[in-house]
């Protein structure tokens, strides 16, 4: 494995353990919370190609996708196999949320909950 590749798949299991719990919040639609990971592991994996000296300028996407790809994979991976089931992401986005708006219902939550 290169450097590239190295760094790319701890970049993205800290994303998904550390980084996106932090952003995300519970209250979002599904889809939003997967717009906001993509975008984030496609600027992480630019950063990271940048930072490794793999990528040598916009004509230089092979570098560029290929480290995007692995942080993708690697915070899916790590938030579907490690961050959610422990409970470590859910806990972090609810410490950092700010609390559901009041309805005249009751409290707003998340389909499923």
């Amino acid at each position: 494995m290169s450097d590239t590749e190295v760094w790319s798949l701890v970049v993205g299991f800290v994303s998904a353990t550390f980084i996106l719990p932090l952003v995300q919040q519970p209250r979002w639609p599904d889809r939003t919370r997967a717009v906001v990971t993509f975008v984030w592991c496609l600027l992480a994996g630019l950063g990271t190609a940048y930072l490794t000296g793999a990528f040598q300028g916009a004509a230089d996407g092979r570098a560029w996708l290929g480290a995007f790809l692995h942080v993708f994979v690697a915070a899916i991976g790590t938030y579907r196999g490690f961050a959610k089931p422990t409970g470590l992401a859910p806990a972090l986005e609810a410490a950092t949320s700010p609390p559901a708006p009041e309805t005249p219902w009751g409290r707003h939550h998340r389909r499923g909950e």
